[in-house]
Formats: structure tokens, C-alpha cells, sequence
């Protein structure tokens, strides 16, 4: 208490010992102090709120939220009741105890959903109808584990059986898919193919060209190539995708080319390469001289005749021939001796012969044209040395492509707007962090300056505490001095009036001791 009393007395003390220019100044900086050290302490108290979960259904986000009431969790709705924000720290363990209660389920009903509520009395329709609402959800779950998908809608059209319909007249079931995919996410044709098998097979009697699948954007992404002609179309776009990355390449290696000697902007390029997708299979068979060591080709086979006939009788002679095979006619030697011979022999030889096959890929270069032009004026030699450089970058063929180079002054207003938008907002985030920035100083500053005040104020009550005991301390040194001091001169009295009794006590005084 004693402590508190002399707190306030300094304090008044201290103020009263002020002008009043010092106490505004004072009042300002403690205002401040407050001022910030309130805002401070409310920002790092109050909770920081993030999403729980985001692109909720209507029914998922009920349920989620019943349940946080339940367990007392504060939280907040956004973007239309869509999103559900919880504190920072408590969003991961709060996910996990909403896991154990199976939300959220995607605002959709699985086979287990439905049929674990399945009543008695249950008529074949609302089964027929509980099925389909059942498979609609689990094609829905399972697309929605795609990496690319956030969330999955499936439609089903399962046309009724009637025993007054012919089966070639019964329409046959469809199906629609819409997909919001991730944000800055594509899906591929694969994967779309991907989703229309996995439906089709799912659904009795569904073909996936009667599956539709919309994104977000109302855009059709089940136009892939199912068929013989779609996939002409598909291998037509293709070449015209590979001749277009054909062309950006050249375009882009001859920017950069020109753009580091005349400078960024200064150079405009457009390339137009032709390709041949034609595939050929070229057969060439080349017949080769015979070796002209020998002189003969290669031997392929031999056939040789020999016919002797030697001793006495008739022998034929003449020419072979119907004139001497003829009866009447055969000549006969008829000398008494006989000694007849005949050699006869065939070669065959193989003819030199080469076969080259050569496949020619697709995708060749037909023709390269070139136009550059350059910003600033070019005379005939500048525009024949650009030529040059820009040929050596494409690979130019003098009986095939063809390069155009011109200099005219390009017109940049648009592109000085933009520079000038895009100098004005970096300024203005420059402003910005620089405000943040001095704000924060200023912040410090005068902590530092109410600090100094404070650690002042008390240095000084201090000192003013320590000046008032040094003060009492020599006042009652005085007043005791000055009581001393009347003692002294009472007994110099006494002693001077009554010596002998003065003279009696001192000796009693001295006894005693």
C-alpha cells in the first residue's frame, strides 16, 4: 500500500512538474503506445481463420456444419456457404475427426448410402431408381480421384424395358459427365478416354459414343477420336500440331538471334514451314557388271554331256537332224571301223543382281519461308548479311526456301501504354511497401520514444526520491545536532552553578563503571 502511495505521489509529482506542451506530448505517445499495443495484441489473439473445405454441396455443407455446432468448433461461411473456415491450428485435426464421420461425402450417394436404408414395401421402380442414383455416385467418387478433377457431376439415362418394344427399337442408355477441373489444369484426350471407358463399362449396353462430357466452361471434351475417321482427323491435327511447334521453334530461334544485335522489340519474325507427312517405301534393284578379273559372273550350275561309241558296224554320221533321223535318209558308214565321240557341255551363270529397300519417315521439309523485319532502316548489304545469319539458323537451301528481310520503323504506342501501366503499378506496389515500411518505422520510433520517456521519468522520480531522504536525513541530523547542543549548554550551566553535585555524579557514573 505504502508503495502505491508513493507511486502516485511521484507520478503527480511528475506531472505537475511539466509545461503543457510537454503533457500533450506525453498524452500522444501513451495514446499511441496503447493504440499500437492494442491493435497488436488483437491481431495475434484473435483466431486466423482458413478453409476447411471449399466447393462444397448444399448437403455435405449442412452436414459439416451441424457437426462443428456439435462439437462447439467456431467457424465461418464463405463464398455463399460454399467454403467453411476454421482456425489455423485446428483445420488438420478437425478434417481427421470429420474423416471418421465420412464427411464430406461429395454431396453424393454411394451403393452403401442407399441400399444400408433400403425399407420393406420398396416397389421395382424405386429400386430401378435408387440403383442408378447408387451407380451415378460411385462413378462420381471415383472420377473425382483424378489428380486433374475437383469435383464430378455423372447423369445417367437408362431407358425403360418394355415387353410391347422390339429390342432393335429400344433406345439405347446415355450418359453426361461434367467436370470442374483444378484451376490452371487441362485434361488430355487420354485421360478423357479414360473416363469415357470407365462409364461405359460400368453401364450395360452404353457405348462411349453416347457419352457427353461438359467442363465448367460449357466446353465439349468428349469430341476425341473413337472411330476409323476420327482418327484420321486426330493424325491430321497431329501434323498440324507438329508443323505448327516446327515453325515456333525457328521463329523463336531466329528472334532470339536478331533480337540480342538489334536489341528486344526491334525484331519481328514469322516463319512458314511446309512438311511432307507423306510415308514412302522406295525399292531398288540395280543389276552389276560382271567381274572383270574373269569375266564370267558367278557360276550357278554345270551340265555336261558325253557320248562314245567305238568298234566295228554301222555308225551314224551326218548333222543332227530331221534329215538324218528320218528313216531313208540316215547316212551310215559302213567302212568295217568305227570310233565315235561327243562332248557336250552347258554353263549357267548367275546374274549380278542388288535390291535396296528405303523407307522415307514423314514429316521432311518441303519449303521454309522467312520474313524478318527490322526496326530502323537496312540498305542492301545489311539486309543480305541478316539473310545470311538467318539461313545459317534455319538451315536454308537455296532451291528450296526463301528469306525476306526489310527495315521500317515499328509503331510502339500500344507497347509504351502497356510499359508505361506496367511502370505506373510497380510504382505504385513501390509506394506501398515503402508506406508499409515507414509506417513500421515510425511504429519503432516511437516505442523507442515512449520508452526513453518512461525509462526518463522514472530515472528522474528516482533522483527526486533520493533528494527528498538525503533532505529529511539532514534535517533530523540537524535537529538532533541542535538538541546535542542544548544538552551541552544546560550541563555547562549546572556544572558552573553547582560544581559538587556535578563532581558527586561524575564519581557515581565512574563507580558504576
Amino acid at each position: 500500500m505504502e508503495f502505491i502511495n508513493n507511486f502516485k505521489r511521484q507520478a503527480k509529482e511528475f506531472w505537475e512538474s511539466r509545461n503543457r506542451a510537454q503533457k500533450i506530448k506525453l498524452l500522444l505517445s501513451a495514446s499511441l503506445l496503447i493504440l499500437i499495443v492494442g491493435f497488436l495484441g488483437y491481431f495475434a489473439s484473435r483466431p486466423n481463420y482458413v478453409p476447411l473445405y471449399s466447393n462444397l454441396s448444399e448437403r455435405d455443407a449442412g452436414e459439416i456444419v451441424k457437426k462443428l455446432e456439435d462439437m462447439k468448433i467456431p467457424y465461418k461461411l464463405s463464398d455463399g456457404g460454399k467454403t467453411i473456415l476454421a482456425d489455423a491450428k485446428d483445420v488438420y485435426k478437425i478434417r481427421l475427426d470429420l474423416a471418421r464421420e465420412g464427411l464430406p461425402k461429395g454431396g453424393v450417394l454411394g451403393f452403401n448410402d442407399i441400399f444400408s436404408k433400403t425399407k420393406l414395401g420398396t416397389t421395382e421402380w424405386e429400386k430401378q431408381l435408387q440403383y442408378t442414383q447408387a451407380l451415378q455416385g460411385e462413378l462420381t467418387r471415383t472420377i473425382e480421384e483424378m489428380e486433374q478433377v475437383e469435383s464430378a457431376r455423372v447423369h445417367i439415362v437408362q431407358p425403360q424395358k418394355s415387353l410391347f418394344i422390339e429390342p432393335n427399337e429400344q433406345k439405347e442408355p446415355s450418359a453426361a459427365v461434367f467436370l470442374k477441373l483444378k484451376p490452371g489444369v487441362e485434361i488430355t484426350e487420354e485421360e478423357t478416354r479414360g473416363i469415357l471407358n470407365l462409364i461405359a463399362h460400368s453401364i450395360e449396353g452404353l457405348k462411349p459414343e453416347n457419352i457427353t462430357i461438359v467442363d465448367e466452361f460449357g466446353r465439349v471434351l468428349s469430341n476425341i477420336p473413337l472411330s476409323e475417321e476420327q482418327n484420321t482427323k486426330e493424325v491430321v491435327n497431329s501434323q498440324l500440331a507438329i508443323q505448327n511447334n516446327f515453325q515456333k521453334q525457328l521463329q523463336a530461334s531466329v528472334q532470339s538471334l536478331l533480337e540480342q544485335i538489334f536489341g528486344p522489340g526491334n525484331v519481328a519474325v514469322r516463319v512458314n514451314a511446309q512438311l511432307n507427312f507423306d510415308k514412302k517405301i522406295v525399292e531398288n534393284t540395280l543389276f552389276l557388271p560382271v567381274s572383270s578379273e574373269t569375266g564370267e559372273g558367278i557360276l550357278r550350275s554345270v551340265q555336261e554331256l558325253k557320248e562314245h561309241f567305238s568298234g566295228a558296224g554301222n555308225v551314224p554320221i551326218g548333222n543332227p537332224g530331221t534329215d538324218t533321223n528320218i528313216p531313208g535318209y540316215m547316212q551310215l558308214n559302213t567302212d568295217g571301223t568305227s570310233n565315235y565321240q561327243k562332248t557336250e557341255v552347258i554353263r549357267n551363270y548367275e546374274v549380278n543382281e542388288s535390291k535396296e529397300n528405303l523407307t522415307v519417315a514423314p514429316g521432311t521439309v518441303k519449303k521454309i519461308t522467312v520474313s524478318v523485319v527490322i526496326n530502323r532502316d537496312l540498305n542492301d548489304e545489311e539486309k543480305n548479311k541478316i539473310a545470311t545469319l538467318v539461313g545459317n539458323a534455319i538451315g536454308y537451301d537455296i532451291q528450296r526456301d526463301q528469306i525476306t528481310v526489310e527495315g521500317m520503323t515499328f509503331n510502339n504506342q500500344l507497347a509504351d501504354i502497356l510499359s508505361k501501366q506496367l511502370t505506373e503499378e510497380n510504382q505504385r506496389k513501390e509506394r506501398q511497401r515503402m508506406l508499409i515500411i515507414i509506417s513500421a518505422a515510425a511504429a519503432a520510433i516511437l516505442f523507442i520514444i515512449a520508452y526513453r520517456i518512461a525509462t526518463e521519468r522514472r530515472r528522474r522520480m528516482e533522483e527526486e526520491r533520493l533528494a527528498h531522504e538525503l533532505a529529511a536525513a539532514q534535517q533530523a541530523a540537524s535537529q538532533v545536532s541542535e538538541e546535542k547542543q542544548e544538552v551541552f549548554s544546560d550541563i555547562e550551566k549546572l556544572a558552573r552553578r553547582r560544581p559538587e553535585d556535578v563532581a558527586k555524579i561524575l564519581r557515581t557514573w565512574l563507580n558504576e563503571e
